[in-house]
């Protein structure tokens, strides 16, 4: 068993995301992989593939700068490519955000 949890774990994120859509599909073996893989993404197992690489770039990104690092930087990006600093001010009123990241992007959004 510690094997096991000892290779899920150097998978990271991804690897529980895998475990966790695996323990929904009811399945075992080489079905439940690829009913998991299925479930994961749009596209069948290949965009569940996708999305297993996203999330552990994703996440990789997230350990290494923080969330309030990566959000300010995507606001700032979003800016850049042209869109209106409503529009992307509107985004953020609409996220899930606490409301102090959502002041902080603002104020960001502002200085650009």
């Amino acid at each position: 068993m510690d094997k096991i949890v000892d290779k899920i774990a150097g998978f990271g994120i991804p690897g529980l995301m895998l475990l966790i859509a695996i323990s929904m599909t009811g399945l075992s073996g080489a079905a439940a992989i690829t009913a998991a893989l299925a479930l994961l993404g749009p596209g069948g197992m290949i965009g569940g593939i996708l999305t297993l690489l996203a999330s552990g770039a994703i996440a990789a990104a997230l350990a290494e700068y923080g969330f309030d690092a990566i959000f300010r930087a995507v606001v700032k990006k979003l800016y850049a490519n042209g869109e209106s600093k409503n529009s992307i001010k509107e985004k953020i009123q609409k996220g899930p955000w606490s409301s102090k990241l959502k002041a902080k992007a603002i104020s960001d959004l502002e200085k650009l």
